[in-house]
């Protein structure tokens, strides 16, 4: 991705795929004879707390997004889509009350410190999680910028 836009590369990765089932098959062993018969890949829209952004555009009540969801789940779209519903219906209940509706967000760095430092990020996450994988300590470099990922990409503990 540069400045924002979205080549094909990201469209799926055989290299990503198979990272995620070697993670797969560490974690649970027992499965390690049950055949992974489908992958699927792409962009992700990231917000920087992993928290999904749901409101009115600029002000407007009759126009509603939701954005972020982050690969979270399906749990988050459920409840999204509950406050989307009742957004786009005018409602007045718990589900537009919610602290998720219209709220101040942060932004990304703008472009090109966006892309960069995004690239720089994902790369490190990449390099650590492999180095844990192979019994290793990842270099300190790794570490820390793996730690500016949002939450929901690296572990924090």
């Amino acid at each position: 991705m540069c400045a924002g836009r979205i080549g094909p590369r990201y469209d799926r990765s055989d290299e990503r795929a198979a990272m995620t089932e070697a993670d797969f098959r560490r974690y649970y062993p027992s499965l390690r004879d049950v055949p992974v018969e489908q992958h699927w890949g792409g962009p992700i829209d990231r917000t920087p707390n992993s928290l999904p952004i749901l409101g009115h555009l600029g002000g407007r009540r009759h126009i509603v997004y939701g954005v972020g969801w982050s690969g979270n789940g399906v749990a988050p779209s459920v409840l999204g889509g509950r406050i989307l519903a009742a957004l786009a219906l005018g409602a007045d209940d718990e589900w537009t009350r919610t602290p998720l509706v219209d709220r101040p967000h942060q932004r990304f760095p703008p472009e090109p410190i966006r892309s960069l430092g995004g690239r720089l990020v994902r790369e490190a996450v990449i390099r650590k999680e492999r180095t844990e994988a192979r019994g290793g300590t990842p270099r300190a470099a790794a570490q820390r910028l793996a730690k500016l990922a949002p939450a929901g990409l690296e572990d924090k503990t």
